[in-house]
């Protein structure tokens, strides 16, 4: 979602200063609009690189666990995960 409105807003910011317009938009509140969907694939960029790097570290102590604790601990999420599901449904 991120990296789809990165794209979208760096097109947009080259309409914007393309020489077929001729010129600056008479709409100033454009550049405020290009302003603010960079602002948001930033702060997107940052939640979905911190997920990421939760995800990691969390395989990684997975990874180094006994065995037998890993998978309990794997199948009480996946019942929560489960139960979780039904319920929003």
């Amino acid at each position: 979602m991120a990296y789809l409105l990165r794209k979208i807003a760096i097109i947009g910011l080259i309409a914007v200063n393309s020489p077929v317009h001729g010129g600056k938009p008479a709409d100033d509140a454009l550049p405020v609009a290009v302003r603010q969907a960079a602002e948001t694939v930033r702060t997107e960029s940052r939640g979905i690189a911190g997920s990421l790097t939760a995800a990691r570290e969390a395989a990684e102590i997975l990874a180094g666990m006994d065995p037998v604790l890993r998978e309990r601990i794997l199948h009480a999420a996946a019942t929560a995960a489960a139960g979780k599901q039904s319920t929003q449904r």
